[in-house]
C-alpha cells in the first residue's frame, strides 16, 4: 500500500520488470488474481501475488509469485506465456510457507526462480531455488547462512551455468546482504560488502559473468536508511558510492544494466514528512547520478521496477498516493 516503506533493511520484496537485451516486446498484461481468483489453485483459494517475470521471446514468458491456499499455506505460483494464455505451471512448495520473488531465463527451456520458505515465518524461513529445464520446476539445494532468517529477492542469469542471486539474511543482532552464485553445478555464498547496521539488496542485473550490479539499502544506528549499490567485477563485490537524496530515508528497490557502463536503477526517498518521492538513478560507467523523475502523488510516489534496452530506453513501474489515501498505477519512461 501507498505510504508502506520499511525503515530498517528489510526490503519490501516488490514486482521487478525485465526484458531480453534484444529489446522483444513484452506480451500481454497478465489476469489480476484476488481472492477466489482463476491463477493460484483452487477456486477457494486466498489471496495471489505475482512478483516478477522475464521473459525471452515474445511467445516466451515466466512469472512467480505464491498464493494462500485454502487451508492459509503460502505455496509457491509459477505461471507460463505461449504466446495466447497464460497457464499456472506446477512448482514445489517444499514448505508450507514458501514463495518465489525472483526469476530469470536465458531460453524457453532454462529458467532459475528464488525466494524463501519457512512455516514459522522469519525465524526459521530458509533460501528457496527452484530451476526449469523445460518439463519440470524443481528445487536446487542453496546456502541459508543466516540463524534468524535467510531472503533470495532477486536473480540474475546469462548462461545456464552462471546466476547470481542475492537478498539478506539475519542474525540476533544484525541483518547482512546475501549473495549467491551458481557455476552449473551448486549454489555458493560469495562474500559481499555489508556497510551498516541492517543492510539488504533487492535486484540485481549482469550482463556478463563479470559484471552484475546490485541494489537495495543499509541502515545505521540512527535509523535512517541510505540507497546501496555494490558491483562485480568477476573477483569480488565492492560498494559503489550512489546518492541519498532522501531527508532520513533513500531505498533501491531495481536496477536493469545493458553493459557495464549503462544501468538505470530506481526506489524511492522521503522528503517532508509523510512525503516519499520516486527515486531514479544511472549509472555511465563512472559515477551515479539523481535522475529528475515526475511525483504526480501529493504524498508518495514509488518505483519498484525498471527495465532498460538502451541508454535512451527505459521503463519504470511504480504507484502513487493522494491525499484520499487512494493508490494508483504509476509508469514512466
Amino acid at each position: 500500500p501507498a505510504g508502506a516503506v520499511p525503515l530498517s533493511g528489510h526490503l519490501v520484496r516488490t514486482a521487478g520488470v525485465h526484458a531480453s537485451t534484444s529489446g522483444t516486446s513484452i506480451s500481454p498484461l497478465i489476469p489480476h488474481c484476488g481472492e477466489g481468483g482463476p491463477c493460484g489453485g483452487p477456486p477457494s483459494n486466498l489471496p495471489n501475488e505475482l512478483d516478477d517475470i522475464s521473459c525471452t521471446t515474445s511467445t516466451s514468458c515466466v512469472a512467480v509469485g505464491s498464493y494462500v491456499s485454502a487451508t492459509y499455506d503460502r505455496r509457491t505460483l509459477v505461471e507460463s506465456w505461449n504466446g495466447n494464455v497464460w497457464s499456472v505451471v506446477p512448482s514445489p512448495s517444499p514448505d508450507p510457507g514458501s514463495e518465489l520473488d525472483g526469476v530469470s531465463c536465458t531460453s524457453s527451456t532454462n529458467c532459475v526462480a528464488v525466494g524463501s520458505y519457512g512455516s514459522a515465518g522469519w525465524p526459521t524461513n530458509r533460501t528457496l531455488v527452484e530451476s526449469w529445464n523445460g518439463s519440470v520446476w524443481s528445487v536446487i539445494v542453496s546456502p541459508s547462512p543466516g540463524s534468524t532468517e535467510n531472503w533470495l529477492s532477486s536473480v540474475s542469469c546469462t548462461s545456464s551455468t552462471n546466476c547470481v542471486a542475492m537478498g539478506n539474511y539475519g542474525d540476533t543482532s544484525s541483518t547482512h546482504t546475501l549473495v549467491e552464485s551458481w557455476n552449473g553445478s551448486v549454489w555458493s555464498v560469495t562474500s559481499s560488502p555489508s556497510p551498516g547496521l541492517h543492510n539488504g539488496l533487492s535486484s540485481v542485473s549482469c550482463t556478463s559473468s563479470t559484471n552484475c550490479v546490485a541494489v537495495g539499502n543499509y541502515g545505521d544506528s540512527s535509523a535512517s536508511a541510505h540507497t546501496l549499490v555494490e558491483s562485480w567485477n568477476g573477483s569480488i563485490w565492492s560498494v559503489v558510492s550512489s546518492p541519498s537524496p532522501g531527508s532520513s530515508y533513500s531505498s533501491l528497490e531495481a536496477v536493469s544494466c545493458t553493459s557495464s557502463i549503462n544501468c538505470m536503477a530506481v526506489g524511492s526517498n522521503n522528503g517532508q514528512i509523510n512525503t516519499w518521492h520516486a527515486l531514479a538513478e544511472s549509472w555511465n560507467g563512472s559515477i551515479w547520478s539523481v535522475v529528475s523523475s515526475p511525483n504526480p502523488g501529493s504524498q508518495s510516489n514509488y518505483f519498484y521496477g525498471v527495465s532498460c534496452t538502451g541508454t535512451t530506453n527505459c521503463v519504470t513501474v511504480g504507484n502513487y498516493g493522494d491525499s484520499s489515501a487512494s493508490a494508483h498505477t504509476l509508469v514512466e519512461s
